[in-house]
């Protein structure tokens, strides 16, 4: 019973971690997209997307209950690997 209820709890962890990177990721996007149109409303969105996308990775951290420094790592390098692939293309845009 244990080992399944550890299963559906890593499970969980993963897919916060991901859903946590990715409103984190494409918040900061959005906070260079909107600040280059000055849309006030766009900011806050995308700031709250980034709040959001912290405390998502903060619960995912505890349900994973990796060693913090492994935890991390893998959560910064899911969240600036895109961000630096996509920073060219929004930067382009107007």
């Amino acid at each position: 019973m244990n080992d399944n209820r550890r299963h559906w709890q890593v499970l969980a962890g993963n897919l916060e971690l991901f859903l946590g990177a990715y409103f984190m990721g494409f918040g900061s996007l959005g906070l260079l997209f909107f600040a280059r149109l000055h849309s006030r409303d766009g900011l806050f969105g995308s700031a709250i997307a980034v709040l959001v996308g912290m405390l998502i990775l903060l619960r995912a951290q505890t349900l994973l209950s990796w060693h913090r420094w492994v935890f991390w790592s893998v959560a910064v390098l899911a969240v600036s690997i895109p961000v630096a692939l996509l920073v060219p293309a929004v930067l382009r845009l107007r």
